[in-house]
């Protein structure tokens, strides 16, 4: 199972949250320009946004590519995501409107 953690960047060793969502490892991990989303991307060939300033909690799912993401860019405003896959497939998704 791929897991993310949190960690305080002041003190390494102190974790903020652990992550457990994604079914395989995690390959890119950005946050938001606005720092109020977190998007990580997976080797199950899903995107998962989650909400900083709700601990983390699970905000949106983006499951449409056909192979693990490897690259993954918000847009200015923080309210879309550009994400590439393995298959070289380039997709954008609206976070605001799930």
């Amino acid at each position: 199972m791929g897991k993310v953690t949190i960690r305080n960047k002041d003190n390494l060793d102190k974790k903020i949250k652990t992550i457990k969502d994604a079914e395989e490892w995690c390959e890119v991990i950005k946050y938001s320009p606005c720092e109020n989303y977190l998007a990580v991307g997976s080797h199950d060939n899903n995107v998962y946004i989650y909400e900083v300033n709700n601990d983390y909690a699970l905000y949106a799912k983006f499951a449409r590519h056909n192979s693990f993401i490897t690259s993954v860019d918000w847009s200015v405003d923080s309210s879309y995501i550009r994400s590439i896959c393995g298959a070289y497939e380039k997709l954008y998704f609206d976070v605001k409107g799930k």
